[in-house]
């Protein structure tokens, strides 16, 4: 039975060292524009949401039912900004993405298998000692996801200068030094 708690946190495991990638090597590398600056943070906190849904309540199928609404607009959600990704990004960001987009409702799936884990464990065929791994594991997905929330609204929008957009790069205006025109005397 240990297995199945293996295989259920593989998801997020892949999901972090994609997402990893994409932010600390492809984000840094080409610079993220206006729209990516707040969007990214906008589906973290979808994310964030679904995750903590499991963590402060009991599981129910209520619930389970709410769960479910929130990770199907997570993961509609998080496909937003493919539209303009086709003209910004790599071949290799383009395939990072669907990496990312097939994990992300299995991390999902591994939420909820954690949040039943905790809160009846004998639904998934576990003994009670066993919920505490629910409790860790739902715990450690919040922090992280919260972290990770702050950390791109702080760097992208308040430490990191912006880079532009192609509507920004479009309106700058050309300018000339006066000092650099023909009539200039040194």
């Amino acid at each position: 039975m240990f297995y199945w708690i293996l295989l259920a946190i593989v998801p997020y495991f892949i999901q972090a060292l994609a997402l990893a990638v994409d932010e600390f090597v492809l984000h840094y590398r080409r610079g993220l524009p206006r729209w990516e600056r707040w969007g990214h943070p906008l589906d973290t906190l979808s994310v964030l949401l679904v995750n903590t849904l499991a963590l402060s309540f009991s599981f129910s199928e209520n619930l389970l039912f709410l769960f479910v609404l929130l990770g199907l607009f997570s993961c509609i959600f998080v496909t937003k900004d493919e539209w303009v990704h086709s003209k910004e990004c790599s071949a290799f960001e383009h395939w990072l993405h669907g990496v990312l987009f097939v994990c992300h409702p299995l991390t999902f799936v591994s939420t909820c298998f954690f949040w039943i884990l905790r809160d009846r464990p004998a639904l998934v065929g576990f003994d009670l000692f066993v919920s505490q791994t629910g409790s860790v594991v739902l715990t450690g997905q919040v922090l992280l996801l919260s972290a990770f929330f702050a950390y791109q609204i702080i760097y992208w929008n308040f430490v990191r200068p912006p880079a532009f957009d192609s509507v920004e790069k479009s309106s700058l205006p050309v300018t000339q030094s006066v000092s650099a025109g023909p009539q200039s005397s040194v």
